[in-house]
């Protein structure tokens, strides 16, 4: 690191909790650049957007939220810096909720591959902002603990799950002579696409959903002995 207007380094001195942690604590306004394409958005030390290179593009995220085309986001995204959310947000009162949830989600799965050590170079560029706005900025330390905590079940689920090319398929019946189970919405919309043909990564691409998200929930199923490996 350098002086309080200069932050740069690289991710191999400067471990990137502790990086995000100084960031937070000098209530920092800008970007945190990453050598491998990430960017990291604050505002007085909080974040309100983190996206990496395997990230999609933040405007479908807000298209999820369902009160614009894409067509009208990506214009907004020009038109209204700073101010996308906002402008999405008071459309409907449902939206902000939405739109809160989806962000944390986006930026919580952005930090949680990028919580794994590396030695990538970083950069802040002080006073740069994101489109989006910061409406729904977050304290660093609730996301980094979140992250943290995801990276601990993603070992156990890893023991299990090794790769995204298996194949699930529903066990033949329900384990220990039960006779019947609730299926959630949540766990119906992924069993009814395990066939026996689609891969745990073809899941993830028809869902549209994080990789974490799709395995922690067959990984519960697996237990459960609901789902077995074809």
């Amino acid at each position: 690191m350098q002086s309080e207007d200069a932050l740069a380094g690289t991710l191999a001195d400067v471990p990137f909790t502790s990086l995000l942690e100084a960031i937070a604590v000098s209530t920092r306004t800008g970007v945190l650049r990453i050598g491998d394409g990430s960017e990291i958005y604050f505002s007085d030390g909080k974040i309100y957007l983190a996206k990496n290179s395997s990230s999609p593009a933040v405007q479908s995220v807000l298209f999820g939220a369902g009160v614009a085309t894409t067509d009208e986001i990506d214009e907004l995204m020009v038109s209204r810096s700073g101010a996308v959310v906002d402008e999405l947000a008071g459309r409907s009162p449902e939206a902000a909720d939405v739109l809160d949830r989806l962000l944390h989600e986006y930026n919580l799965t952005a930090l949680f591959e990028l919580i794994v050590p590396s030695d990538h170079s970083f950069e802040f560029e002080n006073g740069a902002e994101h489109a989006i706005g910061a409406r729904f900025a977050e304290p660093v330390a609730e996301l980094v603990t979140q992250a943290q905590r995801r990276l601990d079940i993603w070992k156990e689920i890893a023991a299990r799950i090794p790769a995204t090319n298996i194949v699930f398929r529903l066990a033949g019946e329900l384990p220990g002579g039960t006779e019947e189970r609730l299926v959630t919405s949540d766990e119906w919309r992924y069993l009814a696409l395990l066939d026996g043909r689609r891969s745990v990564a073809d899941v993830i691409t028809t869902t549209g959903e994080s990789a974490f998200r799709v395995c922690s929930l067959f990984y519960r199923l697996l237990l459960e002995e609901v789902i077995v490996e074809k």
